[in-house]
Parts: structure tokens; sequence; C-alpha cells
């Protein structure tokens, strides 16, 4: 018995052998018998003691790898899974004793080095198939900046149409002020690239928290950044010139690209909302502290 004789075996059992599209592949009791160089019929004898009280003890070398007893009873009719063909000739390889062949270990040989799937895997020509790149969900994003200005400018315009060109003064400077910030923004990051934002308290409720602050009253815009100055000073000092109801003024801003200030500002701002007593601080802010 030689390695050409394996070979030889080998392609006259190819018809015996099955691939699924997961590359699992099987062979028939005759053609692992065929492999082993053992008699199918005292293969077939073995296998069924493994619904017995007493088992053989290639049965229980493969119901210690994980098989269970009716499945091995099934081998007969649904084929052998190659990974128990592999431990079947093994076992008649060199662990039958008396019954051991020669043929056995000459295929464990040859399998040896890449195993009997890919074995398999290979007489049958399966190729394994290309799996599609799950495509990744889009993140939203912004418009460009020109064409948010663009919108800006048409409801202005609508706006004045609506109102017979009597806009709210207030309304307008507010329009303006939003404008010129944002071009100012764009500018500084053309100038010095990254993925940096520093927004006011004010801009940081209402873009990020959906908050609407109001200009007058106990929770009033310049109510909310006193807030934040004194019980939050740790969220940082930076002051940057901002339009504030067309007028250049400097205005506190905070890092809201990172998590931590960004968590800080919206828990300040949430206590601010949710404080009841803020009316008598109307006259003088200060004495919040």
């Amino acid at each position: 018995m030689s390695q050409i004789e394996i070979a030889q075996i080998i392609d006259q059992i190819k018809q015996e052998i099955t691939v699924d599209s997961n590359g699992q592949s099987k062979a028939s009791l005759r053609a692992t018998a065929r492999l082993a160089g053992v008699d199918a019929a005292g293969l077939f004898r073995s296998l069924k003691t493994a619904v017995d009280n007493s088992r053989s003890k290639m049965v229980e070398k493969l119901v210690c790898k994980g098989f269970g007893g009716v499945d091995i009873l099934g081998w007969s009719q649904s084929g052998i899974p190659d990974i128990a063909v592999a431990a079947i000739l093994h076992y008649y390889g060199y662990e039958a004793g008396k019954r051991c062949s020669l043929q056995a270990r000459l295929a464990c040989e040859a399998f040896e080095s890449i195993g009997v799937r890919a074995w398999m895997q290979d007489i049958m020509g399966w190729i394994k198939p290309v799996t599609q790149p799950q495509e990744q969900p889009l993140t939203p994003t912004l418009p460009p900046v020109e064409q948010r200005l663009h919108t800006l400018v048409l409801a202005m315009k609508t706006l004045a149409e609506l109102t017979g060109g009597r806009l709210n003064p207030y309304m307008e400077q507010q329009f303006k002020d939003y404008a010129g910030n944002l071009l100012a923004e764009h500018n500084r990051k053309l100038l010095t690239p990254s993925e940096e934002r520093w927004l006011g308290v004010v801009n940081f409720a209402e873009s990020e928290l959906g908050k609407k602050v109001p200009l007058s009253g106990a929770h009033y815009r310049g109510h909310l950044g006193t807030w934040v100055r004194t019980f939050y000073p740790h969220l940082g000092d930076r002051q940057e010139t901002r339009l504030v109801n067309g007028v250049q003024q400097p205005i506190y801003v905070y890092a809201c690209h990172e998590p931590v200030v960004a968590a800080g500002l919206t828990k300040a701002i949430e206590e601010f909302f949710a404080h009841p007593n803020l009316s008598h601080y109307s006259k003088n802010p200060y004495s919040f502290s």
C-alpha cells in the first residue's frame, strides 16, 4: 500500500463526497470505510452501538468529540461529517489494536497537513463564496456653510414678503448675528482646520439641547451665562468676540467637542431651567454665588 494507491482510492470515492455552501463536507459510510481500509458492514456495526448500552471504543471517541448517539446512527443515510471522518481514520490507523490498517494510517498522513475538510473541498472544487461588505450607515452631516447661508437668505426674504417688510427687528438681528457668526466660524476652520467646536452656552442650549432661551424673565440669556460661570467655572473661561444683537461682544465659549465639557454644560443648563426660584435674581444675577 502506497500514497499512490491512496490517491487512486480518493479518485474512486470522489462521487460519494459532498460539500455544502458553507464549506462543511461529508463522506458516505462506504467512502469512509474505503479510506480506512475496513469493511463497510463492520464500520456500520460499530456505529450502530452509538445507541446501545455498550458502545464501541470508536463510538466513545466520537461521542467525546461532541457527536450525539442518534446523530451517529443516522450517518449511514446522511453521510459522515468531515471531522468524524478524520477521527475514524485516526482510530483505525493508530487505536484499533489488531484491526489497525496501514491504509488508514497512510490516509491520516496524507490529510494531516491540510485537514480532511480542506481536502474534501479541494477535490470537489469548492470555492468560498465572496461575501458582500455590509454597508456602513451614513452619518448625518450639516450642509456646506454656503448652502446654509443661501437657505437663510431665502428664509429672510420669505419672512419679509409674508410680513410686508415689517420683520420683527429682534428676529432680523438674530438672523444677521447667526449669519455673521456662521461665516466667522467657517473662516476660522479654514485657517485652523480641526474638529473643535467652541459654542456659547446659549448657542449650545438652543442648537444641541433644543431649549428656547428667552430674552427676558427669570430664565433669560444673561442669567444662564452667569449661572454656568458661577456654579461650573471648571468648564472653561475662554472668551471670543461674537455678534450679539448686531454688536461685536466678548462672550464665554466652551469646548463642546470634549464630552466632559458637553456633559457639564448639559447638566448646568438642565439645572438652570429646573430651578423654581430665579425671579429674585432678576435685578442682580451675580447674587447666584
